[in-house]
């Protein structure tokens, strides 16, 4: 049909001549590939049809979401959030319905708490619906203004700003003659263990609480072996330690910043390595007039650890020392 001059060149079939073509035996190319494959498609009709089905399901998952409450602007943007399912399919609609279904079981702001597989079971049949990595909890998350969550403590302090719990007996942090006040169950706690070390969990510091001692300062390590050594060295003489066992976590930054917020001065202090670096960022973010307990704060180098400056820490959190 398209003659020698065409073969010869070798080029490949170009539409417009090929419509021409067809043309001189009364045909179109439609026509040719009706009767020589599968029924001709109106891909721009098809495209057309696809837009509009994405836009209508965008728009029913916003209404989805309007109706329990949802700012308007706080969905418009989770809308344009990367990382949704693409519209057009049911999946973007599926995950707003599920989003809210959660949103109307959250707990009123100030006036409670709920366990996340509480919430999870109460609003999506599924105690594990909500676990870390599904994508209805991370588009949740989203809906209440946080980014995905980089680690496991992020997670929680992420849900406990909105009033759920994702465990509030994992969540720990070790202390060794705090004295505390309040209601919350630490304050009996930590009475209690005297100068014994002790761990507290985030359940315990559900209430209020603050020092005893209102002038008293709150020294913050990484390691144990530092709160260990002061717990068999100095004893009673410590002053009070709170150990962060490594990165800190919601029960750590819960009670430095409660304790902060009450008027208690905070130093802190990690290994002096890229991971203890970002230990002391963490505190300090939480707490900007935390101050440095022999620490300097700078891009990590030859690595030096708590344990190499024990005899300095001990001194420092002897209670008579200058």
């Amino acid at each position: 049909m398209l003659g020698m001059s065409w073969e010869r060149s070798g080029r490949a079939v170009g539409a417009k001549a090929l419509a021409r073509a067809v043309e001189n035996y009364g045909a179109t190319v439609t026509d040719l590939l009706a009767v020589t494959g599968d029924p001709v498609r109106d891909l721009r009709a098809a495209r057309e049809t696809a837009q509009q089905n994405a836009a209508a399901e965008r728009e029913y998952a916003a209404a989805a979401l309007h109706d329990v409450g949802v700012p308007a602007m706080t969905v418009s943007a989770w809308l344009d959030r990367r990382g949704l399912p693409a519209a057009g399919n049911g999946q973007l609609l599926d995950l707003a319905e599920r989003c809210a279904r959660v949103w109307s079981a959250l707990p009123p702001l100030q006036t409670g708490r709920l366990l996340l597989t509480v919430l999870a079971a109460t609003a999506l049949d599924d105690p594990h619906a909500l676990d870390r990595g599904s994508p209805t909890a991370t588009a949740v998350l989203r809906l209440l203004g946080h980014d995905l969550p980089d680690s496991a403590e992020v997670w929680r302090m992420a849900w406990e700003e909105h009033g759920i719990d994702c465990d509030p007996v994992s969540s720990r942090v070790l202390v060794l003659n705090l004295p505390l006040d309040g209601d919350a169950p630490c304050a009996r706690l930590a009475q209690a263990a005297g100068s014994e070390p002790l761990w507290l969990t985030l359940r315990s510091l559900t209430g209020s609480f603050r020092m005893a001692a209102l002038s008293a300062d709150v020294y913050v390590c990484e390691n144990p072996s530092v709160l260990i050594a002061a717990a068999d060295q100095l004893g009673e003489s410590s002053r009070p330690l709170v150990c962060t066992n490594g990165r800190p976590s919601a029960a750590a930054l819960r009670l430095l910043t409660g304790l902060a917020e009450g008027g208690t001065s905070i130093y802190v202090r990690a290994d002096d390595d890229a991971a203890g670096q970002a230990i002391v960022t963490t505190v300090r973010r939480a707490i900007p007039g935390a101050k440095l307990w022999r620490f300097e704060a700078r891009p990590p180098g030859l690595p030096r650890y708590e344990e190499q400056d024990l005899p300095c820490l001990l001194q420092d959190l002897r209670r008579n020392s200058a």
